[in-house]
């Protein structure tokens, strides 16, 4: 029996380029047997999923990604088997997709002031979802001739610090994971690469805090970080007892040069984490 997975990939609701049912139907194609769709702030996809996952015999695990303040990096916090109906997450995610709403006509205007002629309109057209990103202007910008690819539309303009960049609303880490644990979930820190720190005595420092506020894992194995640093980020996970999981961080065409179920050379991740996943979820009791 098949028992590759991949904990970590995104659809047309957030800042991926494939549709739900065309990404469970790649995700059958690449003979992943569990997948969790964690698009950014949002659930609205799930059901979407879950009937594609269904039609193609793949394991659909309900998933998000919160967006945490961080410095000097980025600290995205994966949710798992959290319930996509909880009143309480969708109160907290309306929170965030206002500030979404909110920064998108900040970045157009910042743009137009650098005499990049791109319009809101034409961004949304781009996204073909419930959701506007910054993947989304950085195609509009490849096809207008502002830049060459991906990399080079944030490097000159999007990413945190370049010249059109816009923060946005974010919960703290400790309102990131909780939103996840009171929906019912399991949290996980994302590719933690992208943190930025390399103190370790700071590390240490920071995921004792985040399992203060109930984070339970860590995603030592992504396309971002390499075998040296799959290493270290599983070594520093073990030491705090934290699920070691994995992802693709698959965006589809938004992401090129990452596919479906590949988060280094040589990783397979096997269906005994979904299992640590599930039991780790948090049980809401009723008063």
């Amino acid at each position: 029996m098949n028992h590759r997975c991949d904990f970590h990939m995104h659809t047309t609701h957030s800042d991926g380029s494939y549709t739900p049912e065309e990404l469970l139907a790649y995700a059958s194609e690449k003979c992943l047997r569990a997948v969790a769709v964690t698009d950014h702030d949002t659930v609205s996809g799930y059901d979407a999923c879950k009937a594609a996952a269904d039609k193609h015999g793949v394991e659909l695990i309900p998933g998000i990604e919160i967006s945490c303040q961080f410095e000097p990096g980025t600290l995205h916090v994966l949710g798992y088997f959290l319930n996509p109906k909880d009143p309480g997450l969708a109160q907290s995610l309306a929170v965030l997709q206002r500030a979404r709403a909110e920064r998108n006509p900040m970045i157009i205007e910042k743009l137009n002031r650098l005499g990049v002629h791109v319009t809101l309109q034409e961004v949304e057209a781009q996204s073909g979802g419930d959701q506007v990103g910054r993947p989304h202007f950085a195609q509009v910008l490849i096809k207008k001739g502002y830049a060459r690819n991906n990399d080079e539309a944030f490097r000159k303009f999007l990413a945190k610090g370049a010249a059109a960049y816009v923060d946005k609303r974010r919960f703290s880490a400790e309102e990131g994971i909780q939103m996840i644990r009171e929906a019912g979930g399991a949290a996980v820190v994302a590719h933690p690469k992208q943190l930025k720190v390399t103190d370790r005595s700071r590390l240490r420092q920071l995921f004792k805090e985040w399992m203060s506020f109930g984070l339970q894992g860590i995603e030592a194995y992504s396309s971002c970080q390499n075998v040296g640093e799959q290493k270290f980020w599983r070594d520093l996970g073990a030491g705090f007892g934290l699920i070691i999981t994995g992802g693709s961080d698959f965006h589809g065409k938004n992401k090129p040069d990452v596919d479906l179920g590949w988060m280094g050379q040589g990783v397979d991740l096997g269906y005994d984490i979904v299992d640590e996943l599930r039991a780790a979820k948090t049980v809401k009791r009723c008063s």
